[in-house]
């Protein structure tokens, strides 16, 4: 299979690109990126030949099955558009765009073209998260769950991401996490607050799931460090994940927890591999194989889109 790349930034590089130059069954055929020195460097490392400033000439002359766009939300909507309209599969970077009219709009013209396109939610695909749940689901449904994602965004480190907000951009990997733990969503309360700075980074909500279950996010970005956890509850259940490094599970009150490793899951400690960067790529390929829709296709992650408007409309009406 062929795919190509659009971008070669330091995230494509330290997690998309050796994940797939690892498939045997897959050849990085061509490489776009406007940044000329970027482009070869990552190109004379996996021994690409076709390397382009345009993707467009990159489309027209390559034989190709799919196409990665990894770059910031704000440039995604036109390229992808542009790939799916000349008949390619799509994998792309979280998130879908700038807002859900875009996502939607992306995952029409995928219907239209009958191409598959997935959206870059690692999270799902981590080997202690998939581990852990398997645990908890193997026992009912998940009756409750906890999404933590904290990080530094003050002074120097103020958030400054092409003018898209910190919780559309990064905390919706967790907001997804949600989705994917319990389903889809009915009622939604939120406080967003400011605090130490002049923008939006202190996130609480709390969910409730048309399957019962309810969900609970919190998300500070004034906070100390990165800090990301979890927690999933089932019948006689409790999953304790630390990701992607590791998780603790107890079961029917004893005292001993099933303790998942991410890096012996993983048979490795590097992040592509603990963190589901490699297995989502994986599972992206072996859906064009299949022709099954990718579980984060773009309809999917319209959804979780959504819900993150739902979370901060609701937080910002407490004001």
């Amino acid at each position: 299979m062929n795919i190509a790349f659009i971008g070669a930034g330091s995230l494509a590089n330290v997690m998309h690109y050796p994940s797939v130059a690892a498939f045997e069954d897959v050849t990085i055929a061509a490489i776009c990126d406007l940044d000329r020195e970027r482009l070869n460097t990552t190109a004379d490392k996996y021994d690409v030949k076709c390397r382009y400033t345009d993707y467009h000439h990159m489309l027209d002359e390559v034989a190709l099955d799919a196409v990665y766009v990894i770059m910031p939300p704000v440039f995604l909507k036109s390229i992808v558009l542009d790939c799916l309209a000349a008949g390619k599969h799509v994998f792309m970077e979280k998130p879908p765009g700038v807002s859900v009219a875009e996502a939607q709009e992306m995952a029409a013209v995928a219907r239209k073209n009958n191409c598959l396109a997935m959206v870059a939610f690692n999270r799902r695909f981590a080997k202690v998260i998939v581990e852990a749940k398997k645990l908890v689901d193997a026992r009912g449904p998940i009756t409750q769950c906890m999404v933590e994602f904290h990080k530094y965004h003050l002074h120097e480190a103020k958030w400054d991401y092409y003018g898209v907000g910190m919780f559309e951009t990064d905390v919706i990997h967790v907001v997804d996490l949600l989705r994917h733990f319990c389903g889809e969503v009915t009622e939604v309360d939120a406080y967003v607050q400011t605090w130490h700075s002049d923008q939006e980074n202190v996130f609480n909500a709390l969910v409730q799931f048309e399957s019962g279950a309810t969900g609970v996010l919190t998300a500070n970005r004034a906070s100390g460090f990165r800090h990301e956890r979890f927690e999933l509850h089932g019948h006689g259940i409790g999953a304790y994940i630390r990701a992607p490094e590791a998780a603790e599970i107890y079961t029917d009150n004893q005292a001993k927890p099933i303790t998942l490793n991410g890096a012996e899951l993983a048979g490795s400690e590097k992040p592509y591999l603990t963190y589901g960067f490699s297995d989502e790529s994986r599972h992206f390929i072996d859906c064009i194989k299949s022709g099954s829709q990718p579980l984060t296709n773009l309809d999917d992650a319209a959804k979780s889109r959504q819900l993150v408007d739902r979370i901060l409309t609701a937080g910002r009406k407490r004001r």
